[in-house]
């Protein structure tokens, strides 16, 4: 299964927007590893979540919650593809048997990448898929003794990935992509093949769907790409070359956005940047955009004061003001209603970022959300202002209830309050 297809799976939950980022955060750490002393205790070792394994190895959970309805899709290019198809039945087949094999359900990293490292994966990730394959494979090891002998290395009993003391060539850096690709490639591979009636069924319905839904005169998936693509160069100001292409007709639920079966289109590059739209397919508008990556997750991990938080507000305020002016061709300041919503811990700190919520006389407007730093982080559409503020104060709820539980608040405030009382 395809790591964003179990990202927008989890999307389908109604939870609030720090909540989305806190689950894609643990999704982005995969690319940070895990930092450890001289020593390379494996106790220090930070384990990195497995999405992919997870979604082979528990299929019988995954078919449980729903997630197993959503159809495989390609996920490498046509080269990659090739590449892929040309390792022997009984290579896949023992990548698979060794994963199953492990007592963990995640990765685990010697040391953290550099800055420098990610940002040279990235760029060599998108020359993978254009054909640029390493000249070796990484070795793989089934223990400690062997694993410390080698400058890079993948533990196969751990799931541990061993690396040197200095910066990581590109050789070896295409060699843990390649690596990746593979691993995932054989478990999606399983997982089509275990589940291959059911995918077949969804895809079938699928098509039945957007028949029904051009029919009535809506849009195609492949306009909707055209739409989306659009809006990626309106809002970031790319056309997606060298990015991941994903789309598909999702089973969008919400109490507030009245919509549903909505088309979901991404780009993505490798465990770096993300960029997600939900397109309407009666009349291919935008309903819900919004972007996540590496630069982020960093973001989100500064603790911002609530006085600083003060501080920013009326400038982020101005900063969405001007995003759905400039972006959207929205003149929100002449809407009827606005507010703010966000979290304060214990009166020490906030949440992550921050939402801004413009609402016309007819209850109908747009939520804008950004990172503390300034970041843009998502836009959506509201169509029902009341059963949106609902279901932020019963995710306010919860969310408070899930803080105090794990991790230790005594207070957790969840705010929402008119942007002119700023």
């Amino acid at each position: 299964m395809k790591l964003q297809d179990l990202k927008n799976a989890v999307n389908n939950i109604e939870i609030d927007e720090d909540m989305r980022d806190e689950i894609l955060q643990n999704v982005l750490e995969r690319t940070k590893g895990g930092q450890t002393d001289s020593s390379r205790a494996k106790a220090n070792r930070k384990k990195i979540s497995r999405f992919p394994r997870v979604a082979a190895t528990a299929a019988g959970v995954l078919l449980a919650v729903g997630i197993i309805g959503i159809p495989v899709r390609a996920f490498v290019s046509s080269l990659v593809q090739e590449r892929m198809e040309e390792i022997p039945e009984e290579e896949h087949q023992e990548m698979v048997e060794m994963l199953d094999s492990q007592e963990v359900g995640a990765d685990s990293y010697i040391r953290e990448y550099t800055d420098e490292e990610r940002d040279r994966m990235s760029e060599l990730y998108t020359q993978y898929q254009q054909g640029v394959f390493p000249k070796g494979e990484l070795p793989q090891v089934d223990s400690v003794e062997e694993a410390e002998k080698l400058e890079l290395c993948y533990l196969t009993t751990t799931s541990s990935f061993y690396l040197p003391d200095r910066e990581l060539t590109d050789e070896e850096l295409l060699q843990l992509i390649d690596f990746d690709v593979k691993r995932n490639y054989a478990l999606k591979k399983r997982y089509e093949e275990e589940y291959a009636d059911e995918i077949a069924a969804k895809e079938q319905a699928e098509k039945e769907q957007i028949a029904q839904i051009v029919d009535e005169g809506g849009i195609t998936e492949e306009e909707a790409v055209v739409e989306a693509q659009k809006w990626l160069e309106k809002i970031y100001g790319i056309t997606g070359e060298g990015l991941e292409l994903n789309h598909y007709l999702d089973e969008y639920q919400s109490s507030y956005a009245r919509l549903n079966n909505l088309y979901m289109v991404n780009w993505s590059q490798q465990s770096r940047n993300y960029y997600y739209f939900y397109i309407s397919p009666i009349d291919g508008s935008l309903v819900e955009a919004y972007y996540s990556g590496g630069g982020m997750v960093d973001a989100m991990k500064i603790d911002v004061t609530p006085d600083e938080m003060k501080e920013k507000l009326p400038g982020l305020r101005d900063a969405a003001v001007s995003f759905m002016a400039d972006k959207l061709g929205v003149d929100v300041t002449t809407y009827a209603e606005s507010y703010v919503n966000y979290y304060v811990y214990d009166g020490v700190k906030t949440g992550s970022g921050v939402e801004f919520v413009f609402v016309d006389e007819n209850g109908e407007g747009y939520m804008v959300q950004y990172i503390w730093n300034g970041m843009f982080s998502a836009v959506s559409r509201i169509y029902d202002n009341e059963a949106y503020l609902q279901t932020m104060k019963a995710n306010g709820e919860a969310r408070k209830k899930s803080e105090r539980n794990q991790s230790g608040y005594s207070q957790v405030d969840h705010i929402i309050t008119g942007l002119d009382e700023l």
